[in-house]
């Protein structure tokens, strides 16, 4: 995932009223509300009843805070077209990551709010930059009042969130991987990131004979595995309760599951399980007790997106 806000563009709407503001926060509303209705109608056929409905509940959000917002627009006698709004604030503000991953069949709740959490982080930092770049009084007070909207906003979408992992971390599937409550160090990250990796990489090598298409993800994750071998002599030992989580989901991993009869369903499998590590690297972030693990598991959401990216391809 990237940083909160990263990215933002230096050339930003000049706003020069608190009404064109808002008109500015009317626009970004719009844009969020015909996106996630968008991800809920391609969700209905990949995804599951539940990611749908979510996806259609946050553009319902988007949507009503979009009429408010017109009705203040339309008292204060601003509009839309009174702030131009640069193209690449459009693909920074609303950046890769939904697209790239709201329209995959293994889309969660979990990872719909994470995404929901990105955007309104991304939206703080852009009302944050515009009330630091404001000269006028009023447009700096305006810009104050979406930057904490979108703070409370977050808050309150992380909260969702936490309680959309603890549901899908009482699913079998999501049970390959450790708590990320036991990730209190870069050795403990490393450690569990390694079992994650090993596992993956196992279950490529024997989807291999049936898909030789997936060479290129094998190949990328047996370098992720011996870039991580290589750490752990650096990085020590996890903790003891890690330990002990880590050799329980070693043994369990061992034991043969259900394998799919073609090709498919392999494929199915597989994308599933490194949408799972994503999820794991992801919920590792944002827990992060130290800038080492956060960095580091920053750097493995990355690699696990790109090797989604690729099996969905």
């Amino acid at each position: 995932m990237r940083g909160h806000g990263e990215g933002i563009p230096a050339e930003l709407p000049q706003p020069r009223t608190a009404g064109e503001v808002a008109a500015l926060a009317l626009a970004l509303e719009r844009e969020a509300e015909r996106r996630y209705l968008a991800f809920a109608e391609a969700a209905r056929e990949v995804a599951s009843p539940e990611v749908s409905s979510l996806l259609g509940e946050i553009a319902r959000e988007h949507g009503e805070r979009a009429g408010r917002l017109r009705a203040g627009v339309a008292q204060g006698g601003g509009g839309a077209a009174a702030v131009r709004i640069p193209e690449a604030l459009w693909s920074q503000v609303f950046a890769e990551e939904e697209s790239d991953v709201c329209d995959q069949a293994g889309l969660t709740p979990y990872k719909v709010l994470a995404f929901a959490v990105a955007l309104a982080q991304r939206r703080f930092t852009l009302y944050s930059y515009l009330a630091a770049a404001a000269q006028d009084a009023d447009v700096r007070g305006s810009a104050e009042i979406r930057a904490r909207e979108e703070l409370l906003r977050a808050a309150d979408l992380r909260v969702k969130r936490r309680g959309a992992y603890r549901v899908e971390r009482r699913k079998p599937a999501a049970e390959t991987y450790p708590p990320p409550a036991l990730i209190d160090s870069l050795a403990d990250l490393i450690a569990a990131a390694l079992v994650v990796e090993e596992a993956l990489a196992r279950h490529l090598a024997e989807a291999m004979p049936t898909d030789p298409v997936l060479s290129f993800s094998l190949e990328a994750t047996r370098r992720q595995v011996e870039e991580l071998r290589r750490a752990r002599g650096a990085a020590g030992r996890p903790g003891g309760a890690l330990a002990e989580a880590l050799a329980r989901l070693t043994q369990a991993a061992a034991t043969p599951g259900p394998r799919a009869r073609d090709r498919a369903g392999l494929r199915r499998r597989l994308l599933t399980e490194c949408e799972h590590a994503f999820t794991f690297y992801d919920a590792v972030a944002s827990a992060a007790a130290s800038e080492a693990v956060l960095l580091k598991a920053q750097d493995l959401c990355r690699v696990a997106l790109e090797r989604v990216k690729r099996l969905a391809a």
